[in-house]
């Protein structure tokens, strides 16, 4: 086929101008006298288009960069071409374009990309992932797209052109815009590179510039309630119903672990009888999708009774929005003289340590009704309390003390007072050690 019945021109679409007033660029390929328009997912005011020159007026950083995409663009499409020449194809528009479109249009740009993974997983929405990842990646992608508008002043940016530096730039961009905690700002970069993996992946773009960025994840203190705080919010009369309500919900998850999206979702479907006669809770995590089986102690079935047959649609408990019940535990806390910031994710917590652990619950088994794939997870909750060391010590000292035989010369009763000040450790251990 002659080359000459090929060409390339880039036009724009005036009559299809979006709320910004910019016209979408198209390509328009010609091979034969067929003719075929592509998307460039580019737009520019119709005023600021060059018809002749097939490019923007350029004067502005935006406009060089749409220009250098366009020349990108075409190289594209002649890259294209050449290899269905080489393939001995009979070239026709349409052939092109399909080529262009299965593989190339993809890799035009990064919130392109990133559009089609959000379509793909929405689909997956309540059968392999939850709404609430989902609005995570949703949340990356507008504030990539608000990085690039400040820092850039580019809607757009091909994908060959981000670098570590614009991956660094965009974790500072998340840690001065928003005040976001070093975890927090790290768990975006990650979902960025899951998008940018996919890239990778399928033999879009060659290089990897994440490959030098560091993912550091600082140890956090997650807190829970002791035993007696969590008595001082179950006994505690409250002032009002709807505190009354959201109360029994916290206690109900401090005695079951699960997190606010899994009780919400609670129908009267979730409780099953064991094969031990008893009442147990069985779901599965919205999360993660992992199986979660837990055994009801009195507590929250007491809870359960108290709502039985007053709520709609079969569900167990009264549960508002998460931000009310954030909300109303800051109440809860202060009507009960608790110093800590009781958030509904505290429940879950509390219920790892102070109730199972605490209590000598093997780790294996919270894990398993914490709805955990693996137990390093339930490490990270795991919390030994310092009355759980205590007692577990004092059990330890009554078996040694009535098992292990002692020399006479070592039968003496010695008293060793806490050092003062600061008295040097070593020193007061000297003197313990020679009875002084």
């Amino acid at each position: 086929m002659d080359i000459s019945t090929f060409s390339i021109l880039f036009i724009i679409q005036k009559g299809k101008t979006n709320q910004e007033g910019k016209a979408p660029i198209l390509a328009r390929i010609t091979i034969n006298k067929q003719m075929v328009h592509i998307s460039t997912r580019q737009s520019v005011p119709p005023q600021r288009w060059l018809p002749k020159e097939c490019k923007t007026v350029g004067l502005t950083k935006e406009e060089k960069q749409i220009n250098r995409f366009l020349e990108d663009f075409k190289g594209l499409i002649y890259s294209k071409y050449n290899e269905l020449l080489l393939l001995g194809e009979v070239i026709t528009a349409d052939k092109l374009k399909q080529a262009i479109s299965s593989k190339g249009e993809k890799c035009i740009s990064l919130l392109d990309l990133y559009d089609d993974f959000l379509n793909d997983y929405a689909q997956l929405v309540g059968h392999k992932t939850s709404k609430r990842t989902y609005d995570k990646y949703a949340l990356v992608r507008n504030r990539l797209a608000q990085y690039l508008r400040e820092s850039y002043n580019l809607s757009d940016i091909p994908l060959r052109d981000i670098s570590p530096k614009f991956i660094s730039g965009f974790d500072t961009f998340l840690r001065s815009t928003y005040q976001v905690a070093n975890n927090h700002a790290m768990k975006m970069i990650q979902k960025f590179r899951t998008i940018y993996q996919t890239a990778i992946d399928n033999g879009w773009v060659q290089k990897n510039p994440f490959a030098s960025i560091k993912i550091h994840f600082d140890n956090v203190d997650r807190g829970f309630l002791s035993k007696q705080e969590l008595v001082a919010i179950i006994q505690k009369p409250m002032t009002s119903k709807r505190l009354d309500q959201v109360r029994d919900v916290f206690v109900f998850c401090c005695f079951c672990g699960l997190a606010y999206c899994d009780v919400a979702e609670l129908t009267e479907e979730n409780l099953v009888e064991g094969d031990d006669g008893k009442v147990w809770l069985r779901t599965r995590r919205l999360k993660t999708d992992t199986s979660v089986d837990v055994p009801l102690l009195e507590i929250p079935l007491m809870i359960l009774q108290k709502y039985k047959g007053k709520l709609t649609a079969g569900k167990l408990l009264p549960v508002p929005s998460n931000q009310k019940c954030n909300d109303y535990l800051k109440e809860i806390a202060a009507i009960c003289g608790i110093d800590k910031e009781l958030t509904f994710h505290l429940a879950r917590h509390t219920f790892a340590t102070t109730v199972t652990l605490s209590n000598g619950v093997p780790i294996e088994t919270v894990s398993k009704m914490l709805g955990h794939r693996n137990i390093r997870t339930t490490q990270i909750y795991a919390k030994v309390i310092h009355d759980k060391v205590a007692t577990d010590m004092e059990a330890l000292a009554n078996k040694i003390n009535g098992e292990m035989p002692t020399s006479p010369s070592m039968r003496t009763t010695i008293t060793i007072p806490l050092p003062l000040g600061s008295l040097d450790h070593s020193t007061s251990n000297k003197r313990a050690m020679t009875g002084a």
